[in-house]
């Protein structure tokens, strides 16, 4: 009697299952294809979505670090152009003029056409539109300069000129040489004379420094007020006037000998040419 009971409810619960397996299966099938086929985004993608709305509340310097995060996240040349660019937006917004033309240049330069990701006044748009132009510019130079053929550079064939040999200048008609360097000997200074003569100006020099202290120790007696002093700066001075007169002397006697010995030896050299 118990199993005849149990049956329908058995038979029931199967049922159940079945319609289950028959209807959830397929739907649970199909959101999982869905879930597959809806595209994900990369973290690039999160951090500029994420730097993009901070900008809009105005919250400028955290986008500021939010773009630069997408800066350091970027696999290729368009990621990191769009990040450069809107971080110029952002600098711009910010009032760093600067920083922001830096920024936009670094993004042209890897997306020559990009545009700008919001929108910013007009003098941020001329900004932007003159970098384009300025790296328009630089890209078409480039471009052409290594389209350009490079030529070989001409080689000019060495011209072949003789050696020179300088040739001994003539003598002047009428000029004997060996008389020329006979008198250029005369005239030279004897050895004796140039001796003298430096003794007569160390001489000279030394006793004008004495003569100079003598007047020092004069001008100082003057000034003393004791007797004593003034005794001891008069003997200093005659002291070293007569050093002086006697350094004068001498120089005077050097000097005067070395003019002599120049003559004298130039009248001997003129009677020994004589004799020859």
């Amino acid at each position: 009697m118990k199993t005849l009971h149990a049956l329908p409810s058995f038979r029931l619960l199967g049922g159940l299952l079945g319609c289950w397996v028959l209807g959830a299966g397929p739907a649970l099938g199909q959101a999982t294809e869905a879930a597959e086929a809806r595209p994900t985004g990369t973290y690039f993608d999160a951090a500029m979505a994420e730097a993009a709305r901070l900008y809009e509340d105005l919250e400028s310097e955290q986008a500021l670090a939010t773009v630069a995060r997408a800066r350091r996240l970027a696999r290729s040349d368009e990621e990191r152009g769009a990040a450069a660019i809107y971080e110029g937006v952002i600098l711009a917004d910010l009032g760093r003029r600067d920083e922001a033309l830096a920024s936009f240049r670094a993004g042209l330069l890897l997306t020559p056409e990009a545009r700008l990701p919001a929108k910013v006044s007009p003098k941020v748009e001329g900004d932007f539109e003159s970098v384009r132009s300025e790296v328009r510019r630089k890209r078409a130079a480039v471009e052409k300069q290594a389209d350009a053929p490079v030529r070989p550079p001409e080689e000019k064939p060495a011209a072949l000129n003789p050696p020179q040999v300088a040739a001994a200048p003539a003598p002047a008609p009428g000029v004997d040489l060996k008389t020329d360097a006979r008198e250029r000997g005369a005239r030279r200074v004897p050895t004796v004379s140039w001796v003298l003569l430096g003794t007569g100006v160390v001489a000279g020099g030394v006793g004008s420094i004495f003569g100079l202290q003598s007047r020092g120790n004069v001008n100082s007696a003057r000034d003393a007020e004791l007797s004593a002093d003034v005794g001891g700066h008069l003997d200093d001075a005659r002291g070293q006037a007569v050093v002086a007169n006697v350094l004068f002397g001498t120089a005077l006697a050097a000097s005067a000998g070395a003019v002599t010995t120049y003559f004298l030896a130039g009248e001997s050299t003129a009677a020994t040419e004589g004799g020859r």
